[in-house]
């Protein structure tokens, strides 16, 4: 009987290439690694934008709820100003999203003139991160369209299982998942704004 610990192993491991951000700590990037990193970091600032806002639109809808659940047919100052600053907290959001837009129209604009076919960072080449950014922004805009619509429909609710709707609509974003806060991580890794565990 072969000793299974002598087996040669059939798996080696794999080496990836070093980013160009570890290979050179103290210098400036150039070309399009550094526009790619500096978009990346634009998004995820961006969407932390976005964090703080929802945080404070949830606290908002709390408010509306609790106003309207103690008298659903009743619209009061208090009422109308929490409406207004969920109305100015949505406008924040709309800014993040069209910021967003703006950033994936920067990197489709790079993507077609940089045609090299090898990883820019790592592993992902430049198509690798359009795909990434494209889904992470589209997940943005559809739930920017969800916030908008509790925005639209909050202040007349006729019961209160529709006020606690929107506000688990708005709470929960449901088009924000795991899988798209995992794609933002990956972006941000590759470009070296995370370390590797």
């Amino acid at each position: 009987m072969q000793n299974k610990s002598l087996t040669p192993s059939k798996f080696q491991p794999l080496q990836l290439p070093q980013s160009p951000v570890s290979l050179s700590p103290n210098k400036n990037l150039t070309g399009s690694a550094r526009v790619i990193r500096d978009l990346v970091a634009d998004i995820y600032n961006n969407i932390q934008n976005w964090n703080n806002y929802h945080i404070k639109g949830s606290q908002a809808i709390k408010r509306i709820v609790l106003l309207k659940s103690e008298n659903i047919n009743e619209y009061s100052n208090e009422l109308e100003d929490a409406i207004n600053d969920l109305y100015g907290i949505t406008k924040h959001l709309n800014t993040c999203k069209e910021k967003l837009e703006i950033y994936k129209e920067q990197i489709l604009a790079l993507s077609k003139t940089e045609k090299r076919l090898d990883p820019v960072f790592i592993s992902l080449t430049v198509e690798d991160m359009v795909t990434l950014i494209e889904t992470v922004v589209a997940s943005y805009s559809e739930e920017s369209k969800v916030k908008n619509m509790v925005l639209e429909h909050t202040a007349h609710v006729r019961n209160t299982d529709e006020a606690m709707f929107f506000a688990a609509s708005w709470t929960l974003q449901p088009f924000i998942t795991n899988d798209i806060n995992l794609k933002m991580e990956t972006l941000l890794v590759e470009t070296g704004h995370r370390k590797f565990i």
